[in-house]
């Protein structure tokens, strides 16, 4: 090999580590599944306001039998409304132990994804009821599963 067959052959083994390297940070940190996370919430409402949520949550269901509900809470609100998100802040252990007593109350049947909107609208009336400055208008599942 000439010295540019060399140099060629060089830059292509550097290109395949970097793009090895990268795949492999991205599996480890999970960025992938962040970025999903972020495209399953509609644009309009993306830009409306700033996000926040209770992260994942895992519960036992109530009933026989019984199933885990694991599930990724979020929901927009105004950002320029700081007493809301300082309430925000304070009660988000409250708030999540709240989704915790929600789900584990019901069964895995009522808990099927084909009544999520009445989950969800369910879910946010509880949550408000922990609220008095301000009200979560909407919730966002970016991940919902019941296991059986």
């Amino acid at each position: 090999m000439n010295k540019t067959e060399k140099a060629l052959a060089l830059v292509l083994a550097v290109i395949f580590i970097i793009f090895v390297a990268g795949t492999g940070y991205g599996v480890i940190t999970g960025s992938r599944a962040r970025k999903l996370s972020r495209e399953s919430i509609p644009a309009a409402i993306a830009e409306a306001g700033v996000w926040d949520g209770l992260g994942r949550v895992r519960a036992r269901t109530g009933g026989e039998p019984t199933a885990i509900v694991v599930v990724d809470i979020a929901f927009p609100y105004d950002s320029g409304d700081r007493q809301f998100r300082e309430e925000l802040s304070r009660k988000r252990g409250d708030m999540r132990a709240a989704a915790v007593t929600f789900f584990s109350s019901r069964s895995a049947e009522e808990l099927h994804p084909v009544n999520e909107p009445i989950i969800k609208a369910a879910l946010r009336d509880t949550l408000n009821a922990l609220l008095s400055l301000g009200r979560i208008d909407e919730l966002f599942f970016s991940e919902f599963h019941v296991i059986e």
